[in-house]
């Protein structure tokens, strides 16, 4: 057994298999660029939506044209080598680096973490894409309303749960102006809505060591 079988089999008892969604991706394109731990949950789990859609695994390639957006131009995350792995319910991605593995692209708030690039720590990738994997029931996954309430339960409640490809997104989004509120979340098309958050940032590359986080740079060219 691999050293990272055990980890796949306890992210699937804890959150159970994806539903709603398909087999895995083509993974002739990412072999050697992925960890073998990514390539093998795609094999045997294939790709859809997990915890009542506060997660879902995507195909990698049908994404890329966001990450283009995030990271053109940037001298050190490079959009070729960054490859995502999923998104939480608001459009949190979730991707890995094949220089600085496990990466966060928060399109909502105009963040992205990395910690291997602020700290230059690197881990054996397998261990490293698994304990991400395995934290996917995160609060960091949820937004907040005016008072600091989450929103994902009441989102789900109200306009219903999301299916593959879809998030709940804020309209208008909150870097044009519009309120963190309950009545301002719709339902809408994963891809067009994150290209939209995508280029209404400046994005910050964030150091979450301290607390609060702090802005280490500016991200892009």
């Amino acid at each position: 057994m691999n050293n990272y079988q055990a980890r796949l089999d306890s992210i699937v008892e804890d959150f159970a298999a994806p539903e709603s969604g398909t087999a895995a991706p083509d993974v002739g394109p990412y072999r050697g660029r992925v960890p073998e731990a990514l390539i093998d949950c795609w094999q045997q789990n294939g790709i859809g939506t997990i915890l009542d859609g506060y997660f879902q695994f995507c195909d990698p390639a049908r994404y890329s044209g966001v990450v283009r957006r995030v990271f053109a131009g940037d001298p050190e995350i490079h959009p070729e080598q960054t490859h995502v792995l999923g998104f939480g319910a608001f459009g949190t991605i979730i991707a890995w680096n094949e220089v600085y593995q496990n990466v966060t692209i928060d399109l909502v708030n105009g963040q992205v973490s990395c910690q291997a690039l602020v700290n230059g720590k690197t881990y054996d990738p397998n261990i490293a894409v698994t304990s991400e994997v395995m934290l996917l029931d995160d609060p960091t996954f949820d937004e907040y309303d005016a008072d600091a309430q989450k929103l994902f339960k009441p989102a789900r409640s109200k306009l219903g749960k999301l299916g593959m490809g879809q998030i709940y997104g804020f309209r208008p989004i909150l870097a044009l102006g519009g309120n963190r509120a309950l009545a301002n979340l719709s339902i809408c098309e994963a891809l067009p809505h994150m290209a939209i958050l995508a280029q209404a940032h400046e994005m910050r590359l964030m150091d979450n060591a301290p607390f609060p986080p702090q802005p280490v740079r500016r991200i892009g060219s």
